[in-house]
């Protein structure tokens, strides 16, 4: 039984993507913005913990299906972006988008989010963590 070895499987890029995200958010604070508060830096790297969680779990999916490098980028900065820009919220988002009668988009908010210095981590950090996502996962059966 101690040789049988279980293939495939993967998952433990979940965790490695979490702490690229907190470790880089932690790093982007400190030292582009070393006026900011102790704790400001750590609850923004907290929630780019998350964010690279959330975000390795979609892109697991992708890999898994037999997506490339490119792709795996492309869409680790598209959904790294939108997980952490808050577009993206969980379940319960879901649920009220779908409820909801009258849904209204401020575009100039987006697009000033889209368009600052702000949107540079988490689009940098979603590219790694589409290639590091890409190198961790088995392909799945052809």
């Amino acid at each position: 039984m101690g040789d049988d070895k279980k293939k495939g499987g993967g998952g433990g890029f979940k965790f490695g993507s979490a702490m690229i995200w907190a470790g880089g958010q932690w790093a982007v604070n400190w030292f582009l913005f070393p006026d900011m508060h102790l704790w400001t830096i750590v609850s923004a790297s907290i929630s780019a913990f998350f964010a690279g969680l959330s975000t390795s779990a979609i892109l697991g999916r992708f890999a898994k299906w037999g997506a490339n490098a490119w792709v795996m980028m492309l869409l680790g900065v598209l959904v790294g972006v939108a997980i952490f820009s808050g577009a993206f919220t969980g379940l319960t988002a879901a649920f009220n988008w779908w409820n909801a009668k009258d849904v209204k988009v401020d575009w100039d908010k987006l697009q000033a989010f889209l368009l600052s210095w702000s949107v540079v981590p988490p689009a940098g950090f979603g590219l790694l963590t589409g290639l590091y996502v890409r190198s961790k996962t088995p392909k799945g059966k052809q």
